[in-house]
């Protein structure tokens, strides 16, 4: 499919489950398929990207998903969770952003940034004071446009993929944290 610059950033819906599962467990599988066990790395993606689950959490209160969609097809999403905060900042009033994922065929077209917009807009709209995320280390790219987009790397802890500890930078939104 060729890009258009028309795609719309919504909030996802049920219906929408089985594309963000594809996305997101393709995603996930070029990033971490060098450092994880296949069997992990199986295991991982049969629970936490099946369409079931998806479609389950996308109609709990807890959790918020956003798709960007072209010509009814989803290009990427991102995912908010209400999440135990990090004791590393003293603000407690943050929703994580656990994933903003794009399909490979589209990056460098400003989907990410439409979606971190949607999703920070959304938290405020939902009374959080900002975002915080996880992301894995050695993923260059996506710490640098965190970084671009206001968000500090403020430590790091392991992540667990089946037995594969993998280490994560723990970042917040810089601007926004001991805003309130």
């Amino acid at each position: 499919m060729a890009f258009h610059s028309d795609y719309v950033v919504r909030q996802a819906k049920v219906c929408d489950a089985e594309s963000i599962s594809s996305i997101g467990s393709l995603t996930f599988r070029r990033a971490y398929a060098a450092v994880v066990e296949p069997e992990d790395m199986i295991g991982y993606v049969e629970q936490m990207f099946a369409p079931s689950r998806i479609a389950s959490e996308i109609g709990q209160s807890d959790s918020l998903y956003f798709i960007a969609e072209a010509e009814g097809v989803v290009l990427g999403y991102a995912k908010l969770a209400q999440t135990s905060v990090p004791d590393l900042r003293p603000e407690r009033n943050l929703i994580e952003l656990v994933r903003l994922y794009i399909d490979d065929h589209h990056f460098d077209k400003g989907i990410g940034g439409r979606l971190l917009t949607a999703v920070r807009t959304a938290a405020i709209e939902r009374g959080y004071s900002g975002l915080w995320l996880r992301v894995w280390e050695k993923n260059r790219g996506a710490i640098r446009f965190y970084h671009r987009h206001g968000f500090e790397t403020v430590g790091s802890e392991p992540y667990l993929i089946g037995e594969t500890a993998n280490p994560v930078a723990l970042m917040f939104e810089a601007t926004r944290i001991g805003s309130n």
